[in-house]
């Protein structure tokens, strides 16, 4: 999931809007930690 939403950021906005629209909190947790993992600095990114 991290390189989809990687390569269409805008799709990744979209679907975070529409989970959160949704209100299940369980998925939107899920989906939370996915983007996290995609669009979050790592650690080797930040030593350099």
């Amino acid at each position: 999931m991290a390189e989809l939403f990687q390569a269409g950021p805008s799709y990744a906005a979209e679907l975070l809007a529409e989970v959160a629209r949704d209100g299940d909190v369980d998925e939107l947790a899920i989906l939370e930690r996915q983007l996290s993992a995609a669009f979050a600095p790592r650690e080797a990114d930040r030593a350099s």
